[in-house]
């Protein structure tokens, strides 16, 4: 270990240990020197809290289990969409984490109306430091006193949750969740039950599920199909959500069948990097491309021979989703953003489909 790092290590631990009797306060609900942001979270949150007799509550998930004592009050997400869930049962996080976008709270515009709602005016953590890969700040994150931590879709190590463990009560996604593939339905269950909102989880499911049941409904032509959504973020190669991946689980809501060689290709991935050579390999029934983070890339697929030589490119059951905010509810998945994505992305889907 160098210095730096020595020395970075010894100031976590002396914080930790400095702030574990404010955490406790704070996990009991004593926010009187709160900040005007923190303030505004938790009277918002008090306002509309669950009794307490929903507590303690213990939740099983990757790398153990989590018992919350009491209902909380300073609620940290660092999972990249967790803060949807959250705000959908409303409740106003006291921090998210960024993913892209450059939103003000990091917050797309399918979740405005919650975010109003709530009041929130959280704390954004790792402001544009997206990499693939998370890491946290522990000194940033002890200093707002959190006393519970959600980190559901991500990836969190052993040491990271060590550490995070004793910040505040952290919950994972559930066991035998591959990281960046638990499902919509589980995120908002898992939230619901650590904040004492069960009930409300369930309800947020169920019509959720509903507007894609009627959606399959009214396309019988998505079933027996099978489709493969794709990105492409450097010349050469694709990448092919694995079935685990929310792109593709929406997919599956709607009828579609997923790719077995994707899949197996994807192994506990959220998915696989198809190299130009075997472009093949997305010539299925239906080929989505999410591209809206770089529409231009679409042009660089039209170059692109051995890739218009695919059947599905020739027949024209490709979709192309290019614009903004349709690709990012895509991608995010949630309980707030499914039903952005459906209502943009479902009529270029059909259209695909009919030819």
């Amino acid at each position: 270990m160098s210095p730096i790092s020595a020395r970075r290590g010894l100031r976590l631990l002396a914080l930790l240990l400095l702030l574990a009797v404010p955490l406790t306060l704070a996990a009991c609900g004593s926010d009187d020197d709160d900040s005007a942001t923190g303030t505004a979270a938790a009277a918002t949150q008090t306002e509309t809290a669950p009794a307490d007799s929903a507590f303690p509550v213990t939740i099983e998930h990757n790398l153990g289990s989590t018992t919350i004592e009491s209902q909380p009050r300073r609620v940290i997400t660092l999972g990249l969409s967790d803060q949807d869930a959250v705000l959908a049962l409303g409740v106003a996080p006291i921090a998210v984490t960024d993913w892209y976008g450059d939103y003000e709270y990091a917050t797309w515009p399918w979740a405005d109306a919650a975010l109003a709602a709530t009041a929130a005016r959280p704390t954004v953590l790792a402001r544009g430091e997206f990499t693939g890969n998370q890491s946290y700040d522990y000194e940033q994150i002890i200093g707002l006193r959190p006393d519970l931590i959600l980190a559901l879709y991500g990836g969190v190590s052993k040491k990271q949750y060590d550490t995070l463990s004793k910040i505040a009560p952290t919950v994972l996604q559930p066991r035998g969740t591959v990281d960046y593939g638990i499902a919509w339905q589980d995120a908002t269950e898992v939230v619901g039950k650590a904040l004492g909102r069960e009930a409300e989880a369930r309800r947020l499911v169920e019509d959720v599920d509903a507007q894609f049941a009627a959606a399959a409904r009214d396309h019988p032509q998505f079933a027996g199909k099978t489709a493969v959504v794709a990105e492409r973020f450097e010349p050469g190669s694709s990448f092919a959500r694995s079935p685990t991946d929310p792109r593709s689980r929406f997919m599956t809501s709607l009828g579609f069948g997923l790719s077995d060689e994707i899949g197996r290709l994807s192994g506990d991935k959220d998915g696989a990097t198809i190299s130009d050579e075997r472009i093949d390999l997305l010539d299925e029934d239906l080929l989505v491309w999410n591209l809206g983070f770089s529409p231009e890339i679409r042009r660089q697929l039209d170059r692109l021979a051995v890739y218009q030589a695919l059947d599905v490119v020739r027949d024209g059951r490709v979709v192309y989703v290019t614009d903004p905010l349709a690709s990012a509810a895509l991608t995010w998945s949630t309980v707030l953003s499914i039903p952005y994505a459906l209502e943009r992305v479902l009529p270029q889907l059909d259209r695909a489909v009919r030819g």
